[in-house]
């Protein structure tokens, strides 16, 4: 199993069979087999989560299925975009039949192209969309998307307090999932804050592969996290730079 590091929260897991790509917004894409699947997943539109130039992905791999929140834009796209917009309705007409669209806490099984399953669930985020797990050949995958205790220092109490209650209810959720792998926010925005949502999913989870990301290209409280927390040190990946690529078992 390879991971590649994109940038911000964009990641691509690349399996024996199957790709999944998450959140991309900017950045090096790999190439990629064409006769694998490829599923494409967005947690919601803010623009550093979402890049409408994913669906050109459409013209060069066959076996796409895009995972879209519920209010993604995927069909009034800007001038810009709207020449990929129309090949991708010749590709799929009508019901546009390679989206499908998530809400919160829903569970669905796909069918991908190379005849195996793919298990979907989602969490409601804490700010905007949803965050997604995955089941697929025995191995569970988590990214967060925007679900994060966002404890900003100027917030009151009552909010930050709040806050960190709907991220703890989420986690509940998570803890009988027992991801492998998961992709996992750590904003130096929050200030003494940073490290509260990783620090509470560490809590929830025996996850072997944590990425830290939403890191702003400030690489640097990846380490320092690890020196804070050394008792984590060896299931954080440390990610100093983007497009980098990390080999799993």
């Amino acid at each position: 199993m390879e991971i590649t590091y994109i940038g911000h929260s964009g990641f691509l897991l690349n399996t024996n069979d199957a790709y999944f790509l998450f959140d991309y917004y900017t950045g090096h894409i790999p190439e990629m087999d064409r006769d694998k699947p490829l599923v494409v997943f967005v947690s919601h539109k803010h623009k550093d989560h979402f890049n409408p130039v994913i669906f050109g992905l459409a013209d060069k791999y066959p076996h796409i299925l895009f995972i879209l929140a519920k209010g993604v834009p995927y069909k009034n796209l800007s001038v810009k975009f709207s020449v990929t917009m129309a090949k991708w309705q010749e590709l799929c007409p009508g019901d546009f039949k390679n989206i499908m669209l998530v809400k919160k806490d829903i569970s669905e099984k796909v069918m991908l192209d190379n005849g195996k399953k793919l298990l979907i669930r989602t969490l409601r985020s804490t700010d905007e969309g949803v965050a997604f797990t995955i089941r697929y050949n025995d191995r569970n995958y988590y990214h967060a998307g925007d679900l994060n205790i966002w404890a900003f220092e100027e917030e009151t109490e009552e909010y930050n307090r709040n806050m960190e209650q709907m991220y703890i209810k989420e986690m509940e959720k998570l803890k009988y999932i027992k991801p492998d792998v998961a992709f996992v926010p750590l904003d130096p925005r929050l200030g003494s804050n940073s490290y509260k949502g990783l620090l509470t999913f560490l809590s929830y989870t025996d996850c072997q592969y944590i990425f830290p990301m939403h890191c702003w290209e400030n690489y640097g409280i990846i380490g320092e996290f690890i020196k804070n927390s050394p008792e984590y040190k060896d299931r954080i990946v440390k990610i100093t730079k983007k497009n980098t690529t990390f080999q799993l078992l």
